[in-house]
């Protein structure tokens, strides 16, 4: 039982001095979020946005992550878009890999980055995983005296920087849904995406990718 102790412990210790590890080598000045490990990578956001901080999480005790978060906010501190850079990668007891088709995805800082589009209501994700990423981002913005809207449209760019399909870097790009003229129930019929939703996604991602730029570093 000791020995069972004393290896949980170390475990434990180990997953803390990575996640440490991992934060000390990004940080943030100003827009620019500069990330010296998988990936060596710099990020730099829009001139609307403000930096308003980063938090951790844990995702289904199988991965770790760091969320940093970026704000186009009024003065009344109501949201009306959003950017997260998202660092995750799984625990080093975990067998799992990140497997993604990257073919015909765009060249980023040489990385590969594929891109998609979805909406989707904070009210549902909160109420059907409340310990994951999104409920967890509301969490953060409302304690910070941010007014966030149910439903949100994003575009997201996605890499697996490393060889052994470990970690990844997903950069979100949301804005509120309500931006449109429409509400999620026009995106969707089922499962499958309307005309609607293909015509505003096309817009959204033109949006997005001048919202931001990733630049390699020396």
């Amino acid at each position: 039982m000791l020995y069972l102790r004393a290896s949980l412990a170390a475990f434990i210790l180990l997953g803390t001095s990575i996640l440490t590890a991992d934060a000390q080598s990004r940080k943030v000045d100003g827009r620019v979020l500069t990330s010296d490990s998988l990936p060596r990578i710099q990020v730099t956001v829009h001139r609307d946005f403000d930096y308003v901080g980063k938090f951790d999480f844990v995702l289904k005790g199988i991965a770790k992550g760091e969320r940093y978060v970026f704000v186009d906010a009024d003065q009344t501190k109501k949201i009306r878009r959003l950017f997260i850079a998202q660092f995750e990668g799984f625990l080093p007891d975990q067998p799992h890999t990140y497997n993604y088709n990257f073919d015909d995805a765009a060249l980023m800082a040489g990385q590969k980055f594929r891109q998609n589009t979805y909406a989707f209501s904070n009210s549902v994700a909160e109420r059907e995983s409340p310990d994951a990423e999104a409920a967890l981002t509301v969490k953060f913005l409302r304690a910070r005296g941010f007014e966030i809207e149910d439903e949100l449209m994003m575009s997201r760019f996605l890499t697996v920087p490393d060889a052994e399909r470990k970690n990844e870097l997903i950069l979100f790009y949301l804005e509120n849904a309500s931006s449109s003229g429409k509400k999620i129930a026009d995106f969707y019929s089922g499962d499958t995406e309307t005309e609607v939703w293909q015509k505003i996604s096309v817009g959204l991602t033109s949006r997005s990718r001048k919202a931001f730029k990733v630049s390699a570093l020396p």
